[in-house]
């Protein structure tokens, strides 16, 4: 079991004891009002994805604590931190002294613990005018950096909060990504699994938090609403499975090619539940027509590409001449869509709690795409957005296709259990 010290410190009343109690102990944002001062140092063991324990200090913030910490329990404080958050108070009446005790702070972790990773986070941002939060949150950036680069600090992030937004996930999020040893290993086969279920996009949450630890996007081109497609600089037309989606959220447009044959729009759509995949016999369903492939999933269970968008969307407009295409402009996507998501969903998950009801998982569909949201392996939760853009009247939400992606999850959980074990 790997234990990791994490610090959290900031000047008293910033909101540090709020957000992680919001985040670890699944406190309501208006139910952090009752929460008192923190008292010298507490100390937190909280459980994240099993077997990672973070040995959480969490700092008082009075003067007379920050004395006792750079001098007399300089050693015990700042001695083996594997990461520092230090919190701001954006509307802090003494700056200054503030800035102080963060420096102060920089130069006992640089002496003591050399490589820990450092967070600053500006904390109650949402008390701060929207048209002015930018601009206010730039230039205390610039502050910080200041003050880091004058104790050598190079390496830091930074993020503006609120605990009554997805802010707070946000940087969560990247936090306690930073603390994940096999991160990349499981990007990748995330990465593996959007590919194999012609998703547009997978999420991975840690289910006791619901924070992200993990996303992949599928490598798609963008399209607009009016159904275009990007092509490549040579102009040829994209293969098949080249062919793009939206991502949730943005809509999803069709796209057709003059010359697509009626041999492609005939072919049947080929299933497979076994590993074997390769001999086994196709099973043929007349409502997925147009060819779906049958790759194997990262755990060697075969399942089958689930995405009627492969179906009979690799069609393109053509403009007046064949040679000629129209390019269509990359989508953009809100960034904080999956913080939102956690935001939302644990909500719904302590509501079900309190009626004595276990969150298993959820589908959220409308016209553009489809969200599954089920429970994964047993410390995860995932969700993967698939965009409805099939032309033969399939319906993401019901039948074969719902049912094609909740097996592509099933099949991929002992897969993933490799990479995130159990506790």
């Amino acid at each position: 079991m790997a234990k990791k010290k994490v610090l959290l410190m900031g000047k008293a009343h910033s909101g540090k004891t709020s957000m992680r109690s919001i985040i670890f102990a699944n406190y309501l944002a208006r139910d952090t009002m009752r929460l008192s001062a923190t008292l010298d140092v507490e100390h937190h063991h909280v459980r994240f994805l099993g077997d990672l324990v973070l040995n959480l200090w969490d700092c008082g913030g009075q003067d007379a604590f920050y004395e006792s910490y750079f001098e007399r329990d300089r050693e015990t404080i700042f001695r083996s931190v594997e990461l520092l958050i230090y919190v701001f108070d954006i509307e802090s009446d003494c700056p200054e002294k503030d800035f102080d005790h963060f420096a102060g702070v920089l130069e006992a972790i640089c002496e003591n613990s050399p490589d820990a990773r450092i967070f600053v986070l500006v904390h109650k941002m949402d008390l701060v005018a929207e048209e002015e939060r930018a601009l206010i949150l730039d230039d205390r950036k610039r502050l910080i950096e200041q003050s880091c680069l004058s104790v050598g600090v190079q390496n830091f992030q930074c993020f503006g909060t609120s605990i009554w937004d997805e802010t707070l996930y946000k940087a969560w999020s990247e936090i306690v990504t930073n603390l994940i040893p096999n991160i990349g290993v499981l990007e990748s086969h995330l990465s593996d699994f959007c590919r194999i279920c012609d998703a547009d996009e997978v999420v991975l949450f840690e289910r006791a938090t619901f924070l992200v630890i993990s996303h992949a996007q599928a490598k798609k081109n963008g399209i607009d609403d009016t159904g275009l497609q990007n092509l490549h600089a040579s102009g040829e037309e994209k293969e098949p499975h080249e062919d793009a989606n939206e991502a949730a959220g943005d809509g999803a447009g069709n796209v057709e090619n003059e010359s697509t044959t009626d041999k492609d729009k005939q072919q049947d759509a080929q299933i497979s539940t076994s590993p074997h995949s390769a001999s086994s016999p196709p099973i043929h369903d007349p409502s997925l027509e147009g060819g779906v492939s049958s790759p194997t999933s990262p755990g060697g269970n075969a399942t089958l590409s689930t995405n009627p968008s492969n179906n009979n969307n690799n069609q393109l407009l053509a403009a007046k001449d064949s040679s000629q295409m129209v390019v269509s402009p990359t989508p953009q996507f809100d960034t904080h869509r999956f913080e939102k998501i956690s935001n939302i969903v644990k909500q719904f998950k302590l509501s079900c709690g309190k009626a004595q009801s276990q969150f298993q998982g959820m589908d959220v569909r409308n016209s553009k795409f489809t969200a599954f949201i089920d429970a994964f392996t047993a410390n995860t939760y995932i969700m993967v957005i698939v965009s409805n853009t099939g032309q033969n009247g399939q319906d993401w939400g019901s039948g074969t296709q719902k049912a094609a992606t909740l097996l592509n999850i099933q099949k991929a959980r002992s897969h993933f259990e490799q990479f995130i074990p159990r506790s």
